[in-house]
């Protein structure tokens, strides 16, 4: 994901210098010699160091973290000593050590008086999906509820026990009992025990979702801008790897407490992800489409209304993009599309944020020319086809992609 950002911004007229840092260089040297570009530079740095990260964010404006959740604290520490802005991708779970989004908040003050911001949970999903509901909340007179559905019909050659992005973090939302808003309480349900099935517009159609431990459950019902009843996510999950995932918590394979074998003391989960192969080895090699959608239910000048956001991008086309997959692009791109507004002077706010502190609409419009089309429809239920549909743009890039139907949703 992190790379996705780099290849974007380093073609980016908004963007002056790029630094591209790691512990390990391979993507950082990778990007930087497809990039092809003099404002590119790479530096050795361990994100687990803030002094290191302070020296970083010394030189530059903004600092993305690309990283597993377990860094954010240190990263935004090293922002704080260095006076760089912040963004990252996704919150942790102190279940595992990692810091969540309120853990995060205790810096709020700190940035705030600093000028800065630190605007967490900035993908696809969350990040995305948070403004696709606070755009359509916005122009609603109330909200019911909130559904986020994320599809995916991809395979991947080659391995049948594969994550598309952090296997750490996809593997965590999956073995937690997640996390989900009802009648105005949070509540949690056991993993993987709730599922359903969700008709996405077209080209995914009918998939059965999951519902996993995510952000947007948190961070929709505080930061929506409306009362919200009940908000879920869901994701389709292949079911070779839902039985995996059942059967390595059901014999403690997916165990945070070390164990020692032959002398030497080993983390379970640990050896489950390091059997596991990495998201960016994966490009190339994934065929299908990636999907996410809001839908949101409440009522529009009295009358009872759903309106549904989604975007949707082939893994073969997110490879030709950015030689990785769908999902690392998907989520790459809201990052990228966050940093322009920011050299736009378009982030006008300080201390540490959710997503739905950016302007939805104009973040919305921004987007396809990323190669993320929004699709929108508004449906009021007892009407055989939405009463109002919009696409923010046609982009030419994407035209060999699935077009949406227009009689269920916009397409190009």
């Amino acid at each position: 994901m992190g790379q996705c950002v780099a290849q974007d911004l380093a073609n980016s007229d908004l963007v002056s210098e790029l630094v591209l840092a790691d512990v390990k260089l391979k993507g950082a040297e990778a990007v930087k010699k497809k990039a092809k570009a003099d404002k590119v530079r790479v530096r050795r740095v361990d994100a687990s160091d803030p002094k290191a990260v302070a020296e970083l964010a010394k030189e530059v404006d903004i600092l993305v973290n690309g990283t597993i959740p377990e860094f954010n604290l240190s990263i935004m520490r090293g922002c704080l000593d260095g006076g760089a802005n912040y963004i990252d991708m996704a919150n942790g779970d102190s279940e595992y050590g990692h810091p969540m989004f309120e853990d995060q908040q205790q810096l709020d003050k700190q940035f705030a008086e600093a000028d800065l911001f630190a605007l967490c949970a900035m993908g696809i999903d969350p990040g995305a999906s948070d403004l696709f509901a606070k755009r359509a909340a916005d122009r609603m007179d109330s909200v019911d509820y909130v559904k986020v559905r994320d599809a995916d019909t991809g395979k991947v050659e080659g391995y049948e026990f594969a994550t598309y992005f952090s296997p750490d973090a996809m593997l965590e939302e999956c073995i937690k009992d997640p996390l989900y808003y009802e009648n105005g309480k949070w509540e949690r349900s056991p993993a993987l025990a709730v599922s359903e099935e969700y008709s996405f517009p077209e080209p995914i159609g009918t998939q059965k979702v999951y519902r996993t431990d995510h952000e947007e459950c948190e961070l929709v019902p505080k930061f929506l801008g409306k009362k919200v009843k009940n908000v879920d996510f869901m994701i389709t999950l292949d079911e070779t790897f839902v039985q995996y995932v059942r059967m390595l918590k059901k014999i403690g394979l997916v165990s945070f407490k070390p164990l020692e074998v032959r002398g030497t003391k080993v983390v379970p989960f640990d050896v489950v992800v390091a059997s596991m192969p990495r998201p960016d080895d994966l490009g190339g090699r994934i065929k299908g489409i990636a999907m996410v959608l809001t839908e949101v239910g409440g009522r529009i000048d009295g009358k009872e209304a759903v309106v549904r956001t989604w975007t949707y991008l082939s893994h073969e086309r997110a490879h030709e993009l950015s030689g990785i997959h769908a999902t690392a692009y998907q989520t790459a791109m809201p990052v990228a599309v966050a940093v322009e507004m920011l050299a736009r002077g378009e982030l006008a706010f300080t201390g540490v944020r959710s997503p739905e502190a950016v302007d939805a609409a104009k973040f919305c419009e921004y987007l396809p020319a990323k190669s993320i089309p929004v699709y929108e429809e508004t449906i009021y239920p007892g009407k055989s086809a939405p009463a109002s549909s919009e696409a923010n743009s046609c982009d030419p890039a994407i035209a060999d992609e699935p077009k949406a139907d227009m009689a269920t949703g916009n397409g190009c």
